[in-house]
């Protein structure tokens, strides 16, 4: 065991107690420490550090703590200050610990390995994340030969889920060990979905040494990373990547290679499938199909070598002519291909699921099923079938214009319908204000003929309130009897007179308005009907709000029932010059009989010919306000009884802006890339030809 290890595991004192191992070492430790005291110039380092270790294995931290605080060897220091830390970590001191810790300072690999570690635990403890990764990945950076380190760090990144330190723990040390067990964790990562965010080209590297050490698993791990980018918009770059790598490190022709052929096949096929442009995928497909080509033998090179020359057919002078020439040579020698009418079904059916994504599969039926049922595709001849994909090919070239056109034509109609819905939202608008009008007019008149009828009738009513004087009446409380009177009188007209007027009234005035909203509804009726009949589509229900009409009637009840609430008015107890003349003579002359002819003259007089308008203003006041108050919300009331029509109007316009938006967005991709519909016909095209190609050799 080294010196290192010895300090490492704290038990450096053996080496000092080894020839008294029947003692127990702090007694032996002391002896050598009062002995060495005897000598002229003592050395007491080494026994210091022992006894530290002794006592912190027995747990007496403290007394450790003090020894490995005495004057020590410069070589000592270091690993005495990370043993201090040990302790104060060991009595759950963390701070302190860390500490102590960060202030070791040492070139010894070991030790800084061994303080990292320690403070990776502390942190563990502590809770702090962050922190115990940077500390475990120090120590790997560090020495990541160091016993168990690389282990400990893969352990704990999938402990905490850590995926992005475990996969770029798995590819550092595959590169650096080149050990093929790494390598195993690497592709367990992969196929679980791990490695999804990284960028294909940070795997360069650990793919060219797996490259070196072990082809069937390069390829083994190219499939899992294949097959984890297939479905991800880093798709492109992986190729890129993948075929860059293959082109740079050359291939063994004596191997043969067991999944890159068929992975090289289906990305072909991806790649010309119509989901990516063309210009997206051309500066691919030289390096791509080089690299198919150069893995695929001779015997099963039919498929590489035909897809190179039905690529050069169409796209002529995108290849390098040399493998052009490569291919024909492969071409001329491929054995015949059994599997011509399946893949020309294939195609077929990739056609038609892009017509129906595009919105032309009911148009393609049409116009190229009858052809099918004269061939019947699925026992149809290679020949056969190349005939109904030519046409159908060609049918949606020509199909392209009509696409055009006919969104021209929906954007048209929808903007056409847009301005009709305008144009009835406007009548509605206008319908709303005449009803309003009419309404709230016929309503005022009704208010404001009982509000003249009561302020002539109350009047009279008190009036006639003179017949109660007489000259033998007491006047010295008759102006309290009359006020009783009045208040009586008034009181029963509000009651039979008054709130009959006012019910009947308002009874006429609520079916004028329900026949108002009939008609309304009528006409409403008539245009939406005229609209859904004109675009043969039931585009828009338009209903009034009849609800309106019961909530009038509630508030007419509750005003109604008011005037049977009227308060007592103060009529004739007033403090007004003449009631005072009237009151105290009354009281004062009211005994004597002689003066009871004048009194009852000036009494009755009084009252025949009082100003009662303030008083009756007073009584109907209230009533008024709250059949003011009904006015002005009436033009509101109006407006939720025609809402519904116009939140279904705008609904529908919100929708028809939304579908002309689309469109127009369409139309100017259409025009401005035309690529996006004419690259998939191009590339069926260039699928065409190398199925005739394929079939030549059949």
């Amino acid at each position: 065991m080294t010196i290192e290890n010895e300090l490492i595991n704290k038990s450096y004192y053996q080496t000092l107690v080894a020839e008294n191992e029947k003692e127990h070492p702090i007694k032996v430790l002391g002896e050598m420490y009062m002995n060495e005291m005897q000598k002229k110039r003592p050395d007491l380092s080494s026994i210091r550090y022992a006894q530290g270790e002794v006592y912190f294995l027995n747990n007496d931290y403290e007394a450790a703590i003090y020894k490995w605080g005495t004057p020590l060897d410069d070589r000592l220091i270091p690993w005495a200050q990370k043993n201090i830390a040990d302790a104060h970590f060991e009595m759950g001191l963390l701070e302190l610990a860390e500490e102590c810790y960060k202030a070791v300072d040492t070139d010894v690999m070991e030790l800084k390995v061994e303080v990292l570690l320690q403070l990776f635990s502390l942190y563990i403890q502590q809770g702090s994340t962050e922190k115990a990764i940077d500390a475990i990945k120090n120590a790997v950076q560090l020495n990541p030969d160091y016993s168990y380190v690389t282990q400990i760090a893969q352990s704990y990144f999938e402990d905490i889920k850590d995926w992005n330190s475990a996969v770029e723990l798995a590819v550092n040390e595959s590169i650096r060990t080149q050990s093929l067990s790494w390598v195993s964790i690497l592709e367990e990562y992969v196929e679980q979905g791990l490695t999804y965010d990284f960028q294909p080209n940070y795997f360069n590297e650990v793919l060219v040494t797996v490259l070196h050490i072990d082809k069937l698993r390069f390829e083994s791990l190219s499939e899992l990373l294949w097959n984890s980018y297939k479905h991800s918009n880093l798709y492109i770059p992986w190729l890129k990547e993948i075929n860059q790598l293959l082109l740079t490190y050359n291939l063994e022709e004596a191997y043969m290679w067991k999944k890159l052929p068929n992975l090289f096949k289906e990305s072909y096929f991806d790649l010309i499938s119509g989901e990516f442009l063309i210009s997206d995928i051309s500066m691919l497909i030289q390096d791509h199909l080089t690299n198919w080509l150069e893995i695929s033998t001779v015997s099963d090179s039919l498929i590489s070598s035909s897809a190179i020359l039905a690529w050069n057919d169409i796209f002529p002078s995108d290849l390098d002519v040399t493998l052009v020439s490569k291919a024909e040579d492969y071409f001329e020698h491929s054995n015949s291909y059994q599997y011509g009418r399946q893949e020309g079904i294939k195609l077929f059916e990739s056609i038609k699921q892009w017509a129906e994504k595009e919105g032309l599969l009911d148009d393609l039926y049409v116009n190229i099923m009858p052809m099918i049922e004269e061939y019947n595709i699925e026992v149809a001849s290679p020949s056969k079938i190349r005939s109904i994909i030519k046409a159908t090919i060609a049918f949606l070239v020509e199909k392209r214009i009509e696409v055009e056109n006919a969104v021209i034509d929906n954007i048209n109609w929808d903007e056409e319908l847009l301005v009709k819905l305008q144009d009835i939202q406007l009548q509605l608008d206008d319908m709303e204000k005449v009803e309003a009008r009419v309404i709230k007019d016929s309503f005022r008149k009704i208010k404001n003929d009982l509000s003249q009828h009561m302020m002539l009738t109350l009047p009279e009513l008190l009036r006639n309130c003179s017949e109660l004087v007489h000259e033998d009446s007491d006047f010295g409380k008759l102006h309290v009897d009359l006020n009783d009177e009045m208040n009586r009188r008034i009181a029963d007209y509000m009651e039979n007179t008054a709130l009959h007027d006012f019910k009947h009234a308002f009874q006429r005035w609520i079916e004028d308005c329900e026949r108002e909203f009939n008609d309304c509804q009528i006409k409403i009726n008539e245009i939406s009907e005229g609209f859904n009949y004109q675009y043969n589509e039931e585009k828009i229900v338009l209903e009034g709000d009849f609800k309106v009409l019961d909530d009038w009637k509630r508030d007419m009840e509750r005003i109604s029932r008011g005037m049977l609430h009227i308060e007592k008015a103060n009529i004739m107890l007033r403090n007004n010059p003449s009631q005072l003349l009237l009151k105290g003579a009354g009281k004062l002359l009211g005994s004597i009989s002689k003066s009871n002819e004048k009194l009852h003259s000036k009494y009755k007089n009084y009252i025949e010919n009082g100003d009662y308008s303030q008083i009756t203003q007073e009584i109907i006041n209230p009533l008024i306000k709250q059949l003011e108050l009904f006015e002005g919300s009436i033009e509101w009331d109006i407006s939720k009884f025609f809402s519904n029509s116009l939140e279904v109007l705008n609904r529908v316009s919100e929708e028809l802006h939304g579908d002309i938006e689309k469109q127009n967005y369409s139309l100017e991709t259409m025009r401005n890339q035309p690529e996006i519909y004419r690259d998939p016909l191009t590339l069926f095209e260039l699928r065409l030809r190398q199925y005739e190609l394929m079939n030549t050799i059949s």
